[in-house]
């Protein structure tokens, strides 16, 4: 039986291999694309309109005049939902897109296998009259060939290397005049096969979704059999809900806004150091949106208020302070007991919150606080916890009192402050709701 096993993915080893040669042929090129990757002195350049160009970007399609206002020059997509509005409204503000494009699982439905060539075939076609569409757009910086593909399964990562590729391929002979790019997690290991380079020829930049593993990733660049070509921060920001401690019973203890900020300024000095194959970077994530929790990494308030992350890329991209900065919080607690740490609480019980929050430019402060169940599925459902109002007593001043869940279980109380200048910071207590 283990033969067989072993002479079947020797077989598609093959045939993969087959493929990747025929790839080998060269593909119709134009004089002086309009987006392009040059490599000089062992350098990777990108250059945009035969000029030299960095990127300086924001992750996300909300909020695009302040990009533009604060200096950045560029943002990413991960599909292309609203691609004419985002494309037509970044041409307006003087800003590229990288445009994402949904391949593989779970877009391709998550019962999808690679190594069905007959389906990554269809499916490819389907990509076609996209590129089709908006290649010449003026806004257009680059493809974005997927998202972190490995991680949503359906085959090898060989196979999926093969398909992203595929794409890329495809990509290139309708357009010419623009790079690609695909996406890994920052920790993303080495291959003990072959590099990505080989097994994608076509894909022009490698993105790093980075966080706390911002250093491996110079490792996968330059390591023997790394990258070894130009490359990206296609994510970065506070460390993830996934590289941080957790509570007893598992729930992810979220950064404070200021160590938020300091990781991103160290973050910063270190991956603006790559004068090799860096072309830099897009900042994750610039909106509102909930992933564990809806502040993790939000840059913004679900009702637009600027957090210093903000300010902090502010003064990385044009180099300019901002005047007037955020709020901070010191410390927030539940009564009883002055550590956030494991808090227990009893189910339908009354209980005080406080938090200790200044204004470093002396601006008056407002407060709203909410209580929500823990997020787990956020991936799966696309639905996420309510804010349970009805359990507070107070939810607008510093202090305040609130009636535990009625249902055991673990939840989140959160509080939000803000200035009357458009800022605001927060801070979160995980609990866990038990019934005596």
């Amino acid at each position: 039986m283990s033969f067989f096993r072993n002479a079947a993915w020797l077989i598609i080893i093959l045939s993969t291999w087959a493929y990747l040669s025929s790839c080998s042929s060269k593909l119709e090129t134009v004089e002086n694309p309009t987006v392009e990757i040059k490599y000089i002195d062992g350098r990777a350049i990108l250059y945009r309109h035969s000029e030299p160009y960095i990127i300086k970007g924001a992750a996300g399609a909300e909020y695009m005049e302040k990009v533009a206002e604060y200096g950045g020059n560029s943002i990413r997509t991960w599909n292309i939902n609203d691609a004419d509005y985002i494309l037509d409204k970044a041409h307006e503000l003087g800003l590229t897109v990288t445009l994402g494009l949904e391949i593989g699982r779970p877009s391709w439905g998550t019962d999808f296998n690679y190594w069905k060539f007959w389906e990554v075939d269809k499916k490819i076609e389907e990509l076609r009259p996209i590129i089709e569409k908006y290649k010449d757009h003026p806004a257009l910086l680059m493809w974005g060939v997927g998202n972190e593909v490995y991680l949503f399964g359906g085959g090898k990562r060989i196979f999926i290397s093969y398909v992203i590729n595929k794409v890329a391929k495809m990509i290139k002979e309708v357009d010419p005049n623009h790079p690609t790019m695909t996406t890994l997690p920052g920790g993303t290991t080495k291959s003990n096969f072959i590099s990505f380079r080989h097994i994608m020829p076509y894909v022009d930049v490698l993105g790093f979704n980075a966080f706390d593993n911002i250093d491996r990733i110079y490792d996968r660049v330059y390591e023997k059999k790394g990258w070894d070509k130009a490359f990206m921060l296609s994510e970065w920001g506070p460390s993830g809900h996934w590289e941080t401690s957790k509570t007893e019973w598992g729930a992810p203890k979220e950064q404070t806004m200021q160590k938020k900020v300091q990781l991103m300024e160290s973050y910063w000095e270190t991956l603006n150091k790559d004068d090799v194959y860096f072309i830099g970077s897009y900042a994750f994530y610039w909106g509102h949106k909930f992933e564990i929790t809806h502040s993790w990494f939000s840059m913004f308030s679900e009702e637009g208020y600027e957090s210093d992350q903000i300010k902090f890329l502010k003064y990385a991209w044009s180099g300019k302070e901002s005047e007037n900065t955020a709020p901070v919080i010191t410390h927030i607690s539940i009564d009883p007991g002055a550590k956030n740490d494991n808090v227990y609480l009893n189910a339908s019980q009354k209980y005080s919150a406080k938090v200790f929050a200044t204004d470093p430019d002396l601006d008056s402060l407002a407060y709203r606080w909410e209580l929500r169940q823990e997020e787990y599925d956020y991936r799966v459902t696309d639905m996420y916890q309510h804010n349970m109002k009805y359990y507070f007593l107070q939810d607008s001043l510093a202090t305040i009192e609130f009636i535990a869940p009625k249902d055991e279980g673990d939840y989140r109380l959160y509080v939000f402050v803000f200035d009357n200048k458009g800022n605001y910071t927060t801070q979160n207590i995980p609990f866990y709701v038990y019934k005596n």
